[in-house]
């Protein structure tokens, strides 16, 4: 039987900052490389996930990121002609952009060469600007949830006629943390050993629901003031830390005893040491923060909305709330820190649900089998849906 050979992929980025999409996206190059494949990196900014490619020995580049700006037009021409150079030299068989604001130059530069072209779409844009954007086209969609895809189809008639498919997101599994880890974890993290750990992780911004985690706790805080320890990790990146004080002040006059730990490289040891997460987003295509948890075995409560409910079995694994309602959120944490066999039986459905759907190697396979169509020139019907660990 002849081996499939493997592919030449140029993965693109735009990344002004380093978030869920980045993150997703180094992830990918590295399973792309772990599978044999040769994977270029092309980033538009010159900014944390452009160290962390060149950290993770891939072959990276920086080309400027622009746009079909009419009154910078120049900008643009400068960067399309730097990229489509680039991409001639490299001759790669699919040339792959993270995600939509990446993808107009990018698939402006690989349409002038004929180079087939994947478009990954991680969020939700109004149809104007997703037609604006994706004005180049591509020969292949993928989306990050079915609810993502819906939600974009339903806005822009051009995608919906485009063939496309839904590859959830993957990341590698560690082994599951046991109480010896919880305990090493919370000792080296400063952390009180012997309360029991609610965390939220991500971006310190408005439509994360860091809020309503705040008036949650406050009237959780009579009873579980001082058996329970609430912890945020995180920052406001897109903003300078603007919103991250916000919050920082409404803790203060909530009177609420509550860590913010700030931006961390280390997230992993903080949901090692976590009873509880948190993930009460107003939107969220998918939510990185949520595989991440369940990765560790550590029940979610999070909000009905987006990609959520794709990840999170509601009464299976994790709990699922009303966005924007913290009297809701703060009834479901208070079940889960009650009540430790659910918390443990929720964990480890959480984990085993993980491993069966979102680990990377099914998705760094959902994803080539992708690219193996468009290379071999299959745009197939409009809609096909792929879900990374299941059959295709």
């Amino acid at each position: 039987m002849n081996e499939v050979p493997p592919l030449k992929i140029v993965l693109a980025s735009w990344a002004p900052f380093y978030a869920g999409a980045e993150v997703a996206a180094l992830r990918l190059a590295q399973g792309l490389a772990e599978a044999g494949h040769q994977v270029t990196c092309i980033v538009g900014t010159e900014g944390e996930l452009l160290q962390r490619l060149r950290q993770a020995g891939l072959e990276c580049h920086h080309v400027p990121t622009r746009f079909t700006d009419k009154w910078r037009y120049w900008l643009y021409f400068a960067a399309r002609r730097k990229l489509t150079s680039l991409l001639a030299r490299l001759r790669p068989d699919v040339v792959h952009s993270n995600d939509l604001p990446t993808h107009q130059m990018v698939g402006d530069a690989a349409r002038r060469l004929g180079l087939p072209r994947v478009c990954h779409h991680r969020w939700i844009f109004e149809g104007p600007a997703i037609d604006w954007l994706n004005k180049f086209g591509a020969e292949r969609h993928l989306f990050v949830s079915q609810f993502l895809m819906d939600a974009l189809c339903a806005a822009s008639q051009r995608l919906a006629a485009s063939p496309r498919a839904v590859v959830y997101d993957g990341l590698p599994l560690p082994p599951p943390p046991g109480d010896a880890d919880r305990q090493a974890a919370r000792v080296q993290l400063g952390l009180p050993p012997d309360k029991r750990l609610v965390l939220f992780a991500g971006q310190i911004i408005e439509r994360k629901g860091v809020a309503e985690v705040l008036h949650a706790w406050h009237e959780l805080a009579a009873r579980w003031g001082p058996q329970a320890h609430l912890v945020l990790v995180g920052d406001d990146l897109e903003n300078e830390g603007a919103y991250r004080r916000q919050m920082e002040q409404l803790a203060r006059s909530l009177r609420l005893q509550v860590l913010f730990a700030g931006f961390q490289r280390n997230v992993p040891l903080w949901l090692t040491a976590a009873d509880v997460v948190l993930v009460p987003s107003h939107a969220e295509p998918l939510g990185n923060a949520t595989l991440e948890a369940m990765a560790h075995g550590r029940p979610v409560v999070g909000t009905r909305v987006g990609g959520i409910p794709e990840m999170v079995v509601d009464g299976q694994t994790g709990l699922l709330v009303p966005p924007r309602s913290p009297g809701a959120l703060a009834a479901a944490i208070d079940r889960l820190l009650e009540d430790e066999p659910l918390r443990r039986r929720l964990g480890a459905a959480a984990r085993t649900r993980c491993e069966a759907l979102f680990s990377l190697k099914a998705h760094v396979a959902s994803v080539v089998e992708q690219y193996r169509q468009v290379v071999a020139g299959d745009c197939g019907q409009p809609q096909t849906t792929v879900v990374a660990g299941a059959v295709p």
